[in-house]
C-alpha cells in the first residue's frame, strides 16, 4: 500500500470524507434544532392564543345564553297575559303594571339597554330605556314605527316558544348611530293574541359593550384580538379606525379586502377552527354561530350568520422566533463541528495504531471463524434436539386427544350398542310369539319397545356423530356445521333422556325451565354438546357423594336477535385456584376418575 509520512494514501481519503461528511451532520443538526426550536416558539404563540380563544368563545356563549333564558323569562310574566273575555279593559287597565314590570326587569341585568313591545304594523306600544339596570320609561310621543327594520321583519317569522337574535351592530336612534358606541344585540320574542294582551313582538335590546371591553382586556404583548362579522368587518380591532365600517359606510374596511388570501383560508370549507400563517404572522381563527340562538332549524335568511374570533401574532413575534431558533442552531452546530474535528484529529494521530491493532484482529478473526464452524455445528444440532422435542410432544398431545376422544365417545356407543341388543332382544321374542301363536297386545308392546330402543339408539349414535365433529375441530382447523332452524326445548330433551342413564339413579337431578317458545337458527348439535358437557362437569364436580343438589336449565329471550341459554346448580362452586385454568385443554382435578380435561374445553 503506498503511503505518504506513514500514513496510507487511503487513510488521508478517509479522514476527507469523514471531514466532510461530519460537516454535513453538524449543518443538519444545526438545522433540526432550529425546526424544533423555532416550532416550541411557535407552539407557545399558538397555545396563548388557543387560551385567548378559548375565553372569548366561554364568554360569548355564557352570554348568548343568559341573553336567550333573560328573554324567555321576560316573555313568560304574568302581566303580559291576557283574559280573552276582559281583553280590552285588561289591556288599558295593565299599561302601568307592564311599564312596571319592564322597569322592574330591565333592573335585573345591567346589559339590558331597551325593551319594547310593537304591535304587529311595527309601532311601539310600550317601550322603556335603561342605562346599567336603571329604567326609563318612554313617553307615548317618544314611541317610534320599527316595520321597516329588518329584525322587526325576521323577528316576526319567529313563532313561540322560538326566539331570533340579530346580527351585532351598533345601536340607531331616529337613524343615529348612539355615542357613545354601543355594541348591540337585538332579541324577539312573538306574542301571539290568543295567549297575550298585545298580538306582536317583544323586542331587548343588550348593550355588549361591558363584553367588548372585557374582550379588549384580553389584549397582550404577543396576541392581537379581533372580532369580524361574516363580511369580514372588524367589531373589534386594535386600531379603533377600523372597527364598524359596515355601520359608517365605509366598505373597503374589511379584511376581505385587506387581506383576501388570509380571508379565504377563513371563510372556506366547513372547518370552525384553524390556524393559519400570513406575511410573517400567525393568525388563529373560530367561526362562532350566533344562529345557534335561534332555536328553530329553518334559517332566516340564506347566508348562516357568523361571528368569527381572530386571534394573531405581531410579525416581530415570528422575526424573534426566527432568529433565537437560528442563534441556538449556529451554536449547536459549531459546538459539534469542533467535537467532531477533535474526534476525526486524535482518529487520525492513532491511525497507524489501527493499523497494527488490524493486523491482530485479522489473525484474531481467522481464530474466531473457526470457533464460529463448531458453534454453527452445535446450534444445528441443537436444533435437531428441539425438533424432536416439538414432534414428541405433538405425539404426547395426539394420544392424549385420542385417549378423551375415546372416553368421551365410550357412553353414546355403548347406550347404542345396548339399545340395539334390546331391541335385537325383542325382536327374538316377537319371532318366537309369531311361531306360537302372535297376539295383538304381544305385537304392540314388541313394536314398542323395537322403537323406543331404536330412537334412543339414534340419539346416541347422533350424539356419537356430534362428539365426533367436536374433537376433530379441536384435533385440525375445523369448520362449523351450518345454521339450521332448530328447537333448544326438543334438543334439550333429547339430550336429558340420552343421559337418563346416569340421572335416574343420581341424587342429583336437572331441572329445565324454557321461557322461549319459538325455533331458532343455530348449530343443534353445538348447543347439545355444550349443555351436555356443562352438566356432566357439574355431576362430576359440583357436589360431594351421595350429595342432594340441582342442575338447572333455562332457556330465556336475551334481546330481540339472540337467546341466553344457561347451566346452573346450586353445588359447592369452583375454588379460586382453579378458575384461571379449568377453560384450559386436559386440566382436570380428577383425573384419577377417568375424566380428560376437555369438557369445558370443547365448551370455551
Amino acid at each position: 500500500m503506498n503511503s505518504v509520512n506513514g500514513l496510507p494514501i487511503g487513510s488521508k481519503k478517509s479522514v476527507l470524507v469523514k471531514s466532510l461528511f461530519s460537516l454535513f451532520i453538524t449543518l443538519f443538526i444545526g438545522w433540526l434544532v432550529y425546526e424544533q426550536i423555532y416550532q416550541e416558539k411557535i407552539n407557545t404563540i399558538k397555545a396563548k392564543q388557543d387560551e385567548k380563544l378559548v375565553l372569548i368563545s366561554g364568554d360569548f356563549s355564557k352570554e348568548l345564553s343568559s341573553i336567550k333564558k333573560l328573554t324567555r323569562i321576560l316573555a313568560q310574566g304574568s302581566v303580559l297575559k291576557s283574559d280573552k273575555q276582559n281583553k280590552p279593559l285588561q289591556l288599558e287597565q295593565s299599561r302601568d303594571e307592564i311599564n312596571n314590570y319592564f322597569l322592574n326587569f330591565a333592573a335585573l341585568s345591567n346589559n339590558i339597554a331597551q325593551i319594547r313591545w310593537l304591535d304587529t304594523q311595527g309601532q311601539e306600544q310600550y317601550r322603556i330605556n335603561a342605562v346599567n339596570g336603571v329604567g326609563e320609561i318612554e313617553a307615548p310621543d317618544g314611541l317610534q314605527n320599527k316595520q321597516n327594520r329588518y329584525y322587526f321583519l325576521k323577528g316576526m317569522q319567529v313563532s313561540a316558544p322560538n326566539i331570533f337574535a340579530t346580527e351585532i351592530d351598533l345601536n340607531i336612534e331616529r337613524n343615529k348611530i348612539v355615542k357613545p358606541l354601543q355594541p348591540t344585540i337585538r332579541v324577539t320574542y312573538r306574542t301571539n293574541k290568543e295567549n297575550y294582551l298585545l298580538d306582536g313582538l317583544l323586542v331587548v335590546n343588550f348593550n355588549l359593550d361591558y363584553l367588548f371591553s372585557q374582550i379588549k382586556s384580553y389584549n397582550q404583548e404577543g396576541t392581537l384580538i379581533s372580532i369580524l362579522n361574516h363580511d369580514g368587518f372588524w367589531l373589534l380591532n386594535s386600531d379603533a379606525n377600523l372597527e364598524w365600517g359596515f355601520m359608517y359606510g365605509n366598505n373597503e374596511q374589511t379584511l376581505a379586502l385587506k387581506k383576501p388570501d388570509l380571508w379565504q383560508q377563513i371563510i372556506d370549507g366547513k372547518v370552525e377552527y384553524g390556524s393559519h400563517f400570513f406575511n410573517n404572522g400567525l393568525y388563529t381563527y373560530r367561526r362562532f354561530s350566533i344562529f345557534s340562538l335561534r332555536e328553530n332549524k329553518g334559517r332566516i335568511s340564506d347566508t348562516d350568520k357568523e361571528l368569527i374570533i381572530l386571534v394573531s401574532s405581531p410579525d416581530e413575534s415570528l422575526i424573534s422566533a426566527q432568529s433565537v431558533a437560528l442563534q441556538l442552531a449556529l451554536l449547536c452546530s459549531g459546538l459539534l463541528c469542533l467535537i467532531s474535528f477533535g474526534f476525526i484529529y486524535r482518529e487520525y494521530k492513532f491511525q497507524n495504531k489501527l493499523l497494527t491493532l488490524s493486523h491482530k484482529l485479522h489473525i484474531e478473526k481467522i481464530e474466531l471463524d473457526i470457533v464460529n464452524r463448531e458453534l454453527d455445528a452445535t446450534i444445528k444440532q441443537q436444533q435437531q434436539l428441539q425438533e424432536g422435542l416439538i414432534e414428541a410432544q405433538k405425539l404426547s398431545s395426539l394420544g392424549l386427544l385420542v385417549a378423551g376422544v375415546a372416553h368421551e365417545m365410550n357412553t353414546p356407543i355403548g347406550g347404542a350398542v345396548i339399545s340395539v341388543s334390546n331391541a335385537d332382544m325383542a325382536l327374538s321374542k316377537l319371532n318366537a310369539a309369531i311361531k306360537q301363536g302372535l297376539t295383538k297386545s304381544t305385537l304392540e308392546e314388541t313394536t314398542t319397545s323395537i322403537g323406543e330402543n331404536l330412537a334412543l339408539a339414534k340419539i346416541n349414535l347422533n350424539k356419537t356423530a356430534v362428539l365426533v365433529k367436536s374433537f376433530k375441530k379441536m384435533a385440525i382447523d375445523r369448520h362449523n356445521d351450518e345454521f339450521i332452524a332448530c328447537d333448544i326445548e326438543k334438543i334439550i330433551e333429547e339430550l336429558l333422556l340420552s343421559l337418563n342413564s346416569r340421572l335416574k339413579n343420581s341424587p342429583i337431578k336437572v331441572k329445565t325451565i324454557f321461557l322461549l317458545n319459538k325455533q331458532v337458527i343455530s348449530l343443534p348439535g353445538i348447543i347439545s354438546q355444550v349443555v351436555e358437557n356443562l352438566v356432566m362437569n357439574a355431576l362430576n364436580h359440583a357436589f360431594d357423594d351421595k350429595q342432594e343438589g340441582v342442575i338447572e336449565i333455562k332457556v330465556e329471550q336475551a334481546t330481540n336477535n339472540s337467546v341466553r341459554l344457561s347451566v346452573s346448580d346450586n353445588g359447592k362452586g369452583v375454588n379460586n385456584d382453579t378458575k384461571a385454568d379449568i377453560f384450559e385443554p386436559f386440566y382436570t382435578t380428577a383425573r384419577g376418575k377417568g375424566n380428560t380435561g376437555l369438557g369445558l374445553y370443547m365448551v370455551h
